[in-house]
């Protein structure tokens, strides 16, 4: 049977010339990477390292983005995992205990004064029903400002968990842009066989691939350094029920970003052994590996405009780098939206002013209700805490802090990214549907 290495010699013959060579290693490398362009989930076996290196080289369809959903009603009533019932299960079991308690205590009271009603009727006005009616009173006006403002608070978070989510696209969106260009600008050269059609300069490609990689490393690297809850790794069941390598605190940084994380990258292909010297030599922290990449890619990209491997003039230079800054702006970005998320005393206001409404929502609902309160307090408790929760969940996109409903999840970006940087643009742009010396330029009649 032959081995891996045979297959792949069979697909691209070695060239005698070097820069063929160092092109066949970069396709190589490239081929860890290509996917189908749909999200994925690591195949850990065996407790092996490379159980991170395949979550940085994911390929396999596993999941969407974030928890889609069905708009059908009844197909959403069905539906538990993700929703408020089970972020306030809890708080709603304990508010309609309380008002059972208080409803027991009001009829014990009322029967030592003489007083009884039924299971549905109104309680009856003893001292002790009385005495709540200043609570209703005040309740009343706690309950219409705290409407309007847990409203208004979740829509800050939801524009909030937005921005975060378009700036993941948005960071997709410019490597993407980065690696068009870098394919356009790549000088081409007719090739030598009966097709007539046009491929790349072999340095050309050689660089064309080693940039394309460097730019999925650098988003791998990102990722890996941003703390997420959410990433195919500490969210997999299969990475859980394995006890050999526990659950990094720290996200996927920890073991990824260290030494024996790059060697397995090495070992893995998707890394040269002089790029992972040259980052755990630098003086800068493993989480700024991500932005050497990127000063790499820059650098190479400004040698090939010197030696004519890239075309495109002071335009396509200009655009390039402006693309790259771009894209060192919006990583930069995804920090400083978690550090400015939402001011404490706003955050503090919001749970001080739900937690004290629903509080009192037995006292304040049984004179007017009855034993009928304790089912209404369930469903106020399920608005409103519900509304809390959902808040508090849009301010955690990647669910480092235990709200994992809304999770963005990192795994999917990274295997979005590894198909359309791999694969999508370089190999679009591998041959011309027809040979440039053979394009009639003429205007047709």
């Amino acid at each position: 049977m032959p081995s891996s290495s045979d297959a792949f010699h069979h697909v691209y013959p070695i060239i005698k010339s070097s820069s063929s060579k160092l092109c066949a290693l970069e396709r190589r490398r490239d081929l860890l990477f290509e996917g189908t362009g749909s999200p994925s989930k690591p195949g850990w076996k065996n407790s092996r390292i490379s159980r991170l290196t395949e979550w940085a080289g994911s390929k396999e369809s596993n999941r969407p983005i974030i928890g889609e959903y069905d708009p059908n009603g009844w197909w959403l009533w069905r539906k538990w995992q993700g929703t408020v019932l089970k972020m306030t299960k809890g708080s709603i079991i304990r508010l309609m205990g309380m008002g059972l308690l208080l409803d027991i205590l009001a009829r014990k009271h009322g029967k030592l004064a003489g007083s009884t009603w039924s299971l549905l009727e109104v309680p009856l006005k003893t001292s002790m029903i009385q005495s709540l009616t200043g609570i209703r009173k005040m309740w009343q006006y706690h309950l219409t400002l705290a409407t309007f403002i847990l409203t208004f608070f979740l829509s800050q978070a939801y524009g909030y968990w937005q921005k975060v989510y378009n700036t993941c696209r948005m960071i997709q969106g410019r490597i993407n842009d980065i690696c068009l260009l870098l394919t356009v600008g790549a000088k081409r050269m007719p090739r030598n066989d009966e097709t007539g059609k046009d491929g790349y300069n072999d340095e050309a490609e050689l660089l064309l691939r080693r940039c394309a990689r460097l730019l999925r490393i650098s988003h791998i690297f990102f990722w890996a350094a941003t703390p997420t809850a959410s990433n195919g790794l500490t969210d997999c069941e299969e990475f859980l029920e394995d006890g050999a390598v526990p659950p990094p605190e720290d996200g996927v940084a920890p073991l990824l970003l260290n030494s024996s994380g790059l060697k397995a990258l090495v070992a893995s292909g998707q890394l040269s052994a002089a790029e992972a010297e040259d980052l755990m030599t630098s003086s800068l922290p493993p989480s700024q590996y991500a932005f050497m990449t990127l000063v790499w890619i820059g650098i190479h990209v400004m040698d090939g405009l010197e030696k004519g491997l890239f075309r495109g003039g002071q335009g396509w230079e200009e655009n390039i780098l402006r693309q790259l800054t771009t894209l060192r702006a919006c990583m930069f970005d995804i920090d400083d939206f978690r550090a400015g998320r939402m001011p404490l005393a706003y955050v503090h206001l919001v749970q001080v002013m739900v937690d004290s409404l629903v509080f009192l929502a037995p006292f304040a609902l049984y004179p007017e209700l009855g034993s009928m309160a304790i089912p209404l307090v369930g469903l106020m408790t399920l608005f409103f805490r519900g509304l809390l929760a959902l808040s508090k969940s849009f301010l955690d996109p990647f669910g480092v802090e235990g709200f994992g409903e809304q999770d963005i999840r990192v795994d999917v970006l990274v295997s979005e990214l590894n198909f359309g940087a791999a694969k999508r643009w370089i190999q679009g742009g591998k041959t011309l549907p027809e040979g440039l010396s053979k394009i009639n330029f003429s205007p047709s009649v």
